[in-house]
């Protein structure tokens, strides 16, 4: 039986409205995979474009008197412990909190250099101390340049009695200050340290596509320094990695030949999982946990990123010597979860020391002799003058 009338016109008007409508799903997922695609991109540029700029000075000074400094109130601003306060042309070190009320805290004022009044913004900071050993420090030390891959890079080595060297790594976009905190503990321990620089540091060489690469290339500048300070008499090695630091001493115990020369571990607030890191990262930006997959795969492009190696934990096989781990609890950038598996996989290696309060890297911050104790514990576990475990 034929179409009545009217039913052809209806049947493609009614098609014409069915291809509209999947012209129109197809733009907008096209549309939507272009979005994802170009904010995955962002945020992997985050990871992997190096930024050497100033912190933010976001915390206002309201007041200033003998020893003393009012800020505004803030979670930094009242966290227990010694900050740096930075501004341009200007630093200070924050102390101990003496008091708060609804808007300000009163913090311990030392160390000003610059020009500091009441209305101006401050950066607060984990680096306490700025300059070189001898600057902020009064330590001996020397300017010395590692031979890398790349090129020369900068390093400032502080003498000591022992053989056992302590290599200090620092981490992303960071540079060689954020080892100052632990130097004085090391020298009176009589541990010779290497505070050393990586490709795409200031002053160091760049790495051939201008990208940090998470540790999978950065360990050989770790590699190069391990054989400088072999070459310069160490028998054995602790490795000190912060941040991403962590990150090249994990890929440096998988990789390189020179890893049997290591001593010991001290890790603070280590990159031991960066899809957990991205993960985590989404998840504080306010995304669902999966937004990190687009990202991954961002990264995949622009590095080929191995993310099996990049995990720590998958590894505990190169991991079997004593490992010092500290990690805060307030930590916003890498996830204590991560420090947390790391600890639960080696328990036999790892003494594991959760902060509270601390953020990232700021363990040693909210309480320095508990830290200091605790690292000179771990490394006197080291004979400094032969180079070997005594326990």
């Amino acid at each position: 039986m034929g179409a009545t009338e009217g039913e052809a016109p209806r049947a493609a008007a009614w098609l014409r409205r069915r291809w509209r409508w999947i012209a129109a799903g197809i733009a907008a997922l096209v549309v939507l995979i272009a979005v994802v695609g170009a904010v995955s991109w962002h945020f992997s540029s985050a990871v992997l474009v190096p930024d050497h700029s100033d912190w933010s000075e976001d915390t206002t000074v309201e007041g200033l008197g003998p020893g003393r400094i009012v800020l505004s109130r803030s979670e930094d601003s009242e966290r227990p412990g010694v900050y740096g306060l930075e501004w341009q042309a200007g630093h200070a070190i924050a102390g101990a909190v003496t008091s708060t009320d609804e808007g300000t805290v009163t913090r311990a004022l030392r160390g000003v250099r610059g020009y500091l009044v009441p209305g101006m913004k401050v950066a607060i900071e984990s680096q306490v101390h700025k300059g070189d050993p001898g600057q902020a420090l009064g330590l001996p030390f020397a300017d010395v340049r590692v031979p890398g891959e790349l090129g020369p890079m900068p390093a400032w080595l502080v003498p000591g009695r022992g053989d056992t060297w302590a290599i200090v790594v620092h981490g992303i976009n960071d540079n060689r200050q954020v080892g100052l905190r632990i130097a004085p503990t090391l020298h009176r321990l009589g541990l010779p340290s290497l505070a050393i620089a990586y490709r795409e540091d200031l002053g160091a060489p760049p790495s051939p596509d201008g990208f940090h690469h998470m540790g999978l290339t950065e360990w050989r500048d770790l590699e190069a320094a391990a054989r400088f300070a072999l070459r310069r008499g160490a028998r054995r090695l602790v490795l000190i990695g912060y941040s991403m630091g962590g990150a090249l001493v994990a890929q440096f115990m998988q990789r390189s030949p020179l890893a049997p020369r290591v001593a010991g571990l001290v890790l603070d607030a280590p990159a031991l999982d960066w899809q957990e890191i991205l993960s985590f990262q989404a998840t504080e930006m306010g995304f669902p946990s999966f937004f990190s997959l687009p990202i991954e795969w961002a990264i995949g492009a622009r590095i080929d990123a191995d993310w099996e190696s990049l995990d720590a934990v998958r590894h505990p096989e190169d991991f079997q010597l004593p490992i010092l781990l500290f990690h805060g609890i307030a930590d916003k950038l890498i996830p204590i979860s991560t420090s947390d598996e790391f600890a639960a996989e080696l328990p036999r290696w790892v003494t594991y020391h959760r902060v509270p309060m601390a953020g990232h890297t700021q363990e040693w911050n909210v309480d320095p002799r508990l830290y200091e104790r605790r690292l000179a514990s771990f490394l006197s576990g080291f004979d400094a003058t032969s180079g070997t475990p005594s326990r």
